[in-house]
C-alpha cells in the first residue's frame, strides 16, 4: 500500500504527476485539491489511496489525511466506486459532505456528482455514524438545532432506539419520525408502527 507520496510536482491538475526518486507517479485528485496544489516545480506531499483492479492500478491523492479517510469510507458503500467517490469530493468539500452525512441531509448529497436518491439514502444509513470527528469540528452539536415536532416520550425513545439499531443517525431519525407523525399523529403511540411508517419516508 502506498500511503503517501512526496516529491516535486511536474504536472498540475486533477491528473497530476509527482516525481520522487527519479519516478513520476500519476495521481488523480479532486478539483478542489487540484486547485490548491503548489505551482509546477514545487515540492508537494499527498496522502494517497491505491485502487487495484485487474486492468489498472490507480493512485488517488489528497492534501489532508481526513479527506482520504472520508474517501475510503465512501468506497465502503455499495455502488460508490473510486471515481464516483472522487467526483463527490469534487462536488463538495470533505467537511460539507461530512456535515450532510451527519445531519442525514440526503438532498444535499444528491447534489453531488454521481449520487442519486437511493445512493444518498444508503450513504446516510451506512456512514452517518462513522464520520471522522475531526471533520465535524465547528458543527452544531447534536440536538443544538430546532426541537422535534413531536415531544420526547417513551414511545419516541423506543422508536429512535429501533432506528439507531438499523444504522440511522439521530438527526435523520428525528426527521423521518416527525414526518411520519405529521401524516398520522396516532402513530406516536405505537413505536413499531411509527418506525414502519418512518422507514417509508426513506424510500
Amino acid at each position: 500500500m502506498i500511503a503517501t507520496v512526496e516529491g516535486v510536482l511536474t504536472e498540475r491538475g486533477t491528473e497530476s504527476v509527482v516525481e520522487t526518486g527519479g519516478v513520476g507517479l500519476a495521481v488523480l485528485l479532486s478539483t478542489g485539491d487540484a486547485e490548491r496544489l503548489p505551482p509546477v516545480g514545487h515540492p508537494v506531499r499527498l496522502f494517497t489511496h491505491l485502487s487495484v483492479r485487474e486492468d489498472a492500478w490507480t493512485l488517488f491523492g489528497f492534501l489532508e489525511r481526513e479527506t482520504r479517510t472520508l474517501y475510503r469510507l465512501l468506497l465502503g458503500v455499495g455502488g460508490i466506486g473510486p471515481k464516483v467517490a472522487l467526483g463527490m469530493l469534487s462536488g463538495g468539500s470533505a467537511t460539507e459532505i461530512a456535515a450532510a452525512l451527519h445531519r442525514g441531509d440526503e438532498k444535499a448529497l444528491t447534489r453531488l456528482p454521481g449520487v442519486g436518491k437511493k445512493s444518498a439514502a444508503r450513504l446516510v444509513v451506512e456512514l452517518g455514524a462513522k464520520v471522522p470527528p475531526e471533520l465535524l469540528a465547528g458543527l452544531p452539536a447534536a440536538g443544538g438545532g430546532s426541537a422535534p415536532a413531536t415531544p420526547a416520550t417513551p414511545s419516541r425513545a423506543t422508536a429512535l432506539a429501533m432506528l439507531a439499531s438499523m444504522g440511522l443517525v439521530p438527526p435523520r431519525a428525528d426527521q423521518v419520525l416527525d414526518a411520519a407523525a405529521a401524516s398520522s399523529p396516532a402513530l406516536a403511540d405505537d413505536p413499531v408502527a411509527w418506525v414502519r411508517a418512518a422507514l417509508k419516508q426513506l424510500s
